[in-house]
């Protein structure tokens, strides 16, 4: 790509709105973009790499503080280390991430077990105070309901 294009086809080109790439810029992402006699942004090929970069590293989990850190690595030799550094702590928070979302899966799945035991055993009854859910999730909060509640006196308290 050769010649400069405007901000819009450049998000086009890169697969992101034209907001984001005010807000890379704004965050130093990116490089600030020429301007058109009329005062347009104008992105050339180097930006446009850059801003498919940041959107596929975004894609792969990693915070815009880390994107920037891949971006001035790239710009380095011999960084294979750092960014195996930087891989390993990723793949270790999606392995915590999967594991937290596996238990929350369990805990969901074994409340819409519990609901339906509820339901088929009290068919009669009108199914108003019998949601385990409900009931669970009311007897967490009633125990626990003043754990968030500040101690802190207000001014006109003295």
């Amino acid at each position: 790509m050769g010649e400069a294009v405007h901000i819009g086809k450049a998000a086009k080109l890169a697969g992101v709105s034209v907001d984001t790439i005010r807000f890379y810029q704004k965050l130093g992402l990116i490089k600030s973009a020429g301007r058109s006699a009329g005062g347009y942004r104008l992105f050339e090929g180097e930006q446009i790499r850059d801003l498919t970069f940041v959107r596929h590293a975004q894609e792969l989990g990693f915070a815009l503080t880390e994107v920037k850190e891949l971006l001035a690595l790239q710009q380095k030799p011999h960084v294979c280390s750092e960014v195996q550094s930087m891989l390993k702590c990723k793949v270790e928070d999606v392995r915590e991430k999967i594991n937290s979302l596996s238990r929350l899966e369990a805990e969901l799945a074994d409340a819409l077990r519990d609901c339906n035991r509820e339901l088929r055993l009290k068919r009669e009854i009108k199914h108003e105070n019998c949601c385990p859910l409900i009931t669970k999730l009311n007897r967490i909060s009633g125990s626990n309901g003043n754990k968030y509640v500040s101690n802190r006196r207000k001014p006109d308290d003295r």
